[in-house]
């Protein structure tokens, strides 16, 4: 099938929106003409969702689909626009978002007004605002559901919208709707979480959610707390109002790394967090009804009404059509109909395809697709009687591959391909894996662990969610004999559905090439130890952390450049010489602060609180406040060079990356941000607390005596 152009209905832009617009590209000319500065540029077009890409003089376009939820319309319109001002493909986000990508600045007002007419917005989809909400792809259609959320995770993004509470916080804040008796959207791990629940009160059901606040994921995973067990729905945007109020009251500021909702429950302890809430709450005044945001959730316009009969097909005995319904299609809550999946291999889909599968969506889901966090599309209304012409249509426009959400279906974020924090490219580790999986070593182990998920992030930001991942790798890199090479860290054990949420540990860095090696040899270990109907995360803890690194220690070897150079090559990007970057500022956080000169004072005043929280035995807070030390004395020399990194993560990074592997350390400090990070989610105990205690005194020492020159 080849793409074809549809006529779309298109509505009138408000005239605030085409203001606001206008006001955009006004903004571009002054920024070209230097009459607006490089920080205010940044922060204007971060509120539209205008990223910086990794390439100089182009940039990256955010766009929000709430809850996932697309029209035939709207995916038709994301693939013009791709093809118009972009690069004629799209990204699907494990945030739900569609992201294009080599867009010039002067297009985006343009391109802005385009997906506007459709009903897309791209505002607020970055910066220190309160990002795409979420929501589980089965919203409406799903047969263990407890009620359809999608109405709900609409109308608060339409409550939050231009929302003054939601402008300026210190970060980012992710919410989450899941409606679902199973969890398919990673709730705990949000700064707000929302679980659909149902009580009786007076003889009438009652709509309600369970709520959880403070969970988060990126480089320190965190499990969110529950705030309740039941918040009436109606009482939702007063909730979430106190919730931001409060984040953007006492939350970090200064401190990128500890400027997130997570941290700010931490430091307050959630006794007192829960209470400042349920406070602030009393004082809010009055707010609009939930009701004028609620849209109509009812049934689609079917075309017609399905037939319910077992209807033969010359492809119901065909194997590949088999293994394809087993993985991508699903239950629905209406008799008659199913939900399918369509696997888009690492978010990934050409404008062409996307054309077509609109027309798919058009032809066989009555003009309705979803997208999931697994970075796939889901088409919900497909009949079962039309499964067979469905799976045909869809290998005519190559989307009918199997795999969809099993462990063939790897996440992965852009990586160093687009992105400015990129390390290593990820989506050219993913798809090595991924094909492994039909044509490679790891083909043997995809049905016995088809429920399992692979995770790849290229920074230890965590874009792909590697952290509640069984296997997550993140991205990193090792200097061997003079020469840089690719890596990554190994994740293993997490988790994010099923009620059992839990953030995965680290087990070292190995070189990228090694990474198919390193899965095959823990499916292999699983195999040979596992205790009977034992699934893998439960095997890995069993065995413990000394097991499995004893078996994967081999795997970190790396050969010699001059006896096999591909080695020290990035998957997808064999051609060239791996690099690292370094003096480069990722947006991921927002607009950039004020400007503070870092002092070794503030490493000093870590290390005595450290060592104060030593006598107390308070042995995590000694890891937290070491890795803070050696961050804040990186941070000295770094500012010599002008690199002023936003947390004290990219602090140990660009340490590692400008002074280390450029030999300006002699040797000294290898491997300095995977040491800090692997103590850092180690065990907390006495004997490890002084020890980590000990090594950044060490390396506090070290960068006073340090000369950048």
């Amino acid at each position: 099938m080849n793409a074809t152009s549809t006529q779309l209905q298109a509505s009138p832009i408000p005239d605030f929106i085409e203001n606001e617009l206008a006001n955009y590209e006004q903004q571009i000319k002054k920024y070209r003409a230097g009459l607006v500065g490089e920080t205010k540029m940044q922060k204007f077009r971060l509120q539209y969702g205008t990223y910086a890409q990794r390439q100089e003089g182009v940039q990256m376009q955010r766009i929000k689909i709430p809850g996932g939820y697309l029209t035939a319309d709207q995916l038709t319109r994301l693939a013009d626009v791709a093809d118009k001002y972009a690069s004629s493909f799209i990204h699907f986000t494990t945030r739900e978002d569609a992201q294009l990508y080599y867009l010039l600045l002067e297009n985006a007002p343009a391109l802005l007004r385009e997906l506007e007419e459709v009903g897309i917005t791209t505002r607020e989809a970055c910066g220190n605002t309160v990002r795409n909400i979420t929501a589980c792809y089965r919203a409406g259609v799903s047969h263990n559901e407890i009620f359809n959320v999608y109405p709900y995770t609409r109308a608060l993004f339409k409550f939050l919208l231009r929302n003054k509470h939601n402008q300026n916080m210190g970060r980012k804040m992710k919410f989450a709707f899941e409606g679902c008796a199973d969890d398919h959207s990673a709730l705990a791990f949000h700064d707000l979480g929302f679980h659909a629940v149902v009580r009786e009160e007076n003889g009438q059901l009652r709509r309600g959610f369970k709520v959880h606040i403070g969970g988060g994921m990126g480089s320190g995973p965190m499990i969110a707390h529950i705030y309740s067990e039941f918040l009436p729905v109606e009482e939702m945007f007063n909730f979430t109002t106190a919730v931001i109020r409060i984040f953007d009251r006492y939350g970090e500021r200064k401190q990128r790394m500890k400027a997130r909702m997570k941290f700010l429950v931490q430091t307050m302890g959630w006794d007192k967090f829960k209470a400042e809430v349920d406070a602030e709450r009393q004082l809010i005044g009055p707010l609009p009804s939930i009701e004028e945001f609620l849209e109509d959730a009812t049934e689609p316009e079917l075309r017609d009404a399905p037939s319910n009969l077992n209807v033969l097909h010359p492809l119901t005995n065909d194997p590949d059509y088999q293994l394809w319904a087993q993985d991508s299609v699903i239950p629905h809550r209406l008799e008659g109909f199913r939900g399918v999946h369509v696997r888009t291999k690492l978010g990934d889909i050409t404008s062409d395809r996307a054309r077509d599968l609109a027309n798919v969506a058009r032809k066989f889901s009555a003009n309705q697709l979803r997208v999931s966090i697994e970075q796939n599309l889901f088409l919900p209304w497909v009949r079962v009687e039309d499964l067979p012409e469905l799976y045909r249509e869809l290998r005519g426009i190559s989307l009918g591959d199997a795999g969809s959400e099993t462990i063939a279906d790897v996440t992965a974020c852009p990586g160093a391909d687009t992105c400015r924090l990129g390390i290593a490219s990820a989506k050219g580790l993913g798809n090595a894996i991924s094909e492994s999986f039909f044509t490679g070593t790891l083909a043997p182990y995809r049905e016995t662990n088809r429920q399992m998920r692979i995770k790849i992030s290229g920074c230890p930001n965590g874009c792909a969610q590697h952290a509640v991942a069984n296997i997550g790798f993140h991205a990193a890199a090792v200097s061997h004999e003079g020469h840089n090479l690719p890596a990554h860290l190994l994740f293993l054990g997490g988790q994010s559905n099923h009620g059992k949420p839990q953030a995965a540990k680290v087990y070292g860095r190995f070189p990228a090439r090694n990474a198919i090696n390193v899965v095959e040899t823990l499916f292999k270990l699983h195999e040979a130890e596992k205790q009977t109907d034992e699934d893998f995360n439960s095997f890995i803890a069993r065995v413990g952390d000394a097991r499995v690194k004893e078996v994967l220690e081999p795997l970190k070897a790396i050969p010699a450049f001059d006896t096999n150079p591909e080695f020290y090559d990035d998957y997808g990007h064999e051609n060239e010489r791996f690099t690292v970057r370094s003096g480069v500022r990722g947006e991921c956080a927002g607009t950039t602060i004020a400007e503070v000169v870092p002092t070794f004072e503030t490493a000093q005043n870590k290390l005595e609180q450290a060592k104060a929280y030593l006598l107390h035995g308070n042995y995590e807070q000694v890891l937290l406040e070491a890795y803070e030390a050696a961050a804040a004395a990186a941070r000295v020399p770094l500012y010599q060079k002008l690199v002023d990194p936003f947390t004290s993560l990219e602090a140990l990074w660009e340490f590692e990356n400008l002074f280390v592997l450029s030999g300006k350390t002699n040797g000294s400090w290898k491997n300095l941000l995977a040491t800090f990070e692997e103590v850092k989610a180690g065990s907390a105990d006495e004997a490890s607390a002084q020890a980590t205690l000990e090594l950044a005194g060490e390396f506090v020492s070290y960068c006073e005596g340090f000369s950048t020159a």
